[in-house]
């Protein structure tokens, strides 16, 4: 759908020239568009309901729409409110929370993300470097066994290390009498992480994917066969190169400034439980350390270490 902001004006008027007259509400704001319980909705609500909805054209369905999910929201706002749910000491912290990520967010937005537009350089370029996503797609289908990883003995990964087929991982896994759980599954290059994506174009039928999951769980993915799918052009997948390019920009970033605001800032790290207070002989003030995000590897040649 698309829509005009002449369109969304004319519309908002009308809504905002009844609500300026509904009631007899002398002296109240004209940028009213309903009132629940004496409780005022505004324009201002509105347009940011239906700037979330992301659809490029407002038709007056929607804004009833929009309209009817604020009065809701309100109704359930006010009847929280009756129950002062608002001083419950979790909502207190949820509120906190929420405004300590929108402050770092805004913050970021203005001042840290880079202020200039992916180029169209940046967009062909990538394109071309990823051909599994756009001209060359393809879509990976897998025969999967999930099991203990603690059955995973030595003697196990060397045998799987050798496989070629996905009847030779099963009789492995047969064989040590190790309980899975196998379902067949179909993978698109958008579920490959992005550091991957080279290595599954690579791989060949037969090979054997092994990701570790939470949960002390290991997955196997044993790739059974390789279909072709439609190209993408690179028209198309602009908005997406240029989204994921701005998000890398923004990541970037952010890590920089952090890294020199760090550099600058004290930080002490206490042992679970510890109390505020002198910094203990035990405490320290290096990084934290994040574990690893687990990532596809694979035992058979040509796939994916």
């Amino acid at each position: 759908m698309r829509w005009t902001a002449c369109g969304t004006i004319c519309l908002l008027g009308v809504l905002v020239g009844l609500s300026a007259c509904n009631k007899g509400r002398e002296g109240k704001s004209s940028q009213v568009v309903a009132v629940v319980n004496e409780e005022e909705i505004t324009v201002a609500q509105l347009n940011r309901v239906l700037r979330s909805v992301g659809t490029e054209r407002v038709t007056p369905e929607l804004t009833r729409q929009a309209l009817e999910s604020l009065a809701d929201e309100e109704l359930l706002v006010q009847a929280a409110l009756k129950q002062e749910i608002d001083r419950d000491p979790s909502f207190v912290q949820a509120l906190e929370q929420s405004r300590r990520e929108l402050l770092s967010k805004m913050f970021a937005e203005r001042t840290v993300y880079p202020k200039t537009v992916v180029s169209e350089n940046e967009v062909a370029e990538y394109y071309r470097n990823q051909p599994l996503l756009f001209s060359n797609r393809r879509k990976f289908l897998f025969t999967t066994f999930l099991a203990e990883k603690s059955d995973m003995t030595t003697i196990v990964d060397e045998e799987l290390s050798n496989v070629s087929s996905v009847d030779q991982v099963r009789s492995i896994l047969d064989g040590h009498a190790i309980k899975y759980v196998t379902e067949v599954a179909s993978v698109t290059p958008e579920q490959i992480p992005i550091n991957q994506l080279e290595r599954f174009a690579q791989a060949s039928v037969g090979d054997l994917f092994i990701h570790e999951k939470s949960g002390g769980k290991v997955l196997l993915m044993s790739l059974t066969g390789i279909e072709h799918d439609v190209p993408l052009t690179l028209e198309r997948a602009r908005p997406m190169i240029e989204g994921y390019l701005r998000n890398a920009r923004n990541k970037q970033a952010t890590g920089e400034y952090l890294k020199q605001a760090r550099a600058s800032a004290k930080i002490v790290y206490y042992p679970p439980g510890a109390k505020p207070g002198p910094l203990q002989a035990n405490a320290v003030s290096a990084p934290a350390v994040r574990a690893p995000t687990p990532e596809y590897s694979t035992k058979a040649s040509g796939g994916v270490n």
